[in-house]
């Protein structure tokens, strides 16, 4: 492991992009719907996905959290938002299916095609975002060479 799960939260503490809460017991950093959440009575860190079910949160799985601490925080931000994306992408595109072999209105498929071109504009930008990242590590490691 690269980092440490209290590297990764100083990681997001100090990204300006991270939008930052704080409470009576906790303080947490939010990025493209990632949230890491340090509860400062027990010093307890924790990471959740805030897009995949809506109303709650969800604790990202042993695997993906391992993404962080063999990554970074930007990087596993930009990998799990991705996947979420593909995700919502996946299912704009079942439900244009579902619209087409119903025969639905030519407006309900226009609003599916236009969610599947915002989503698609949203995954390109951080796709772009992670080539960047990967290239400067990849530059900086050949520097090093």
């Amino acid at each position: 492991m690269a980092y440490s799960i209290e590297e990764v939260f100083d990681q997001a503490s100090n990204d300006d992009y991270a939008v930052s809460m704080t409470g009576y017991s906790f303080e947490s950093h939010m990025v493209y719907g990632i949230k890491i959440i340090k509860d400062t009575s027990n010093k307890e860190i924790k990471l959740f996905d805030t897009m995949k079910r809506g109303d709650y949160f969800v604790p990202l799985t042993k695997r993906e959290v391992e993404i962080f601490l063999e990554n970074g925080w930007r990087y596993g931000v930009y990998v799990l938002s991705l996947d979420n994306y593909r995700t919502k992408l996946d299912k704009i595109e079942q439900r244009i299916q579902k619209c087409i072999a119903e025969k639905k209105s030519s407006k309900q498929i226009l609003i599916q095609k236009s969610s599947r071109e915002r989503i698609l504009k949203k995954y390109s930008e951080i796709n772009l975002k992670l080539n960047q990242l990967n290239y400067g590590n990849s530059k900086e490691k050949a520097d090093n060479i």
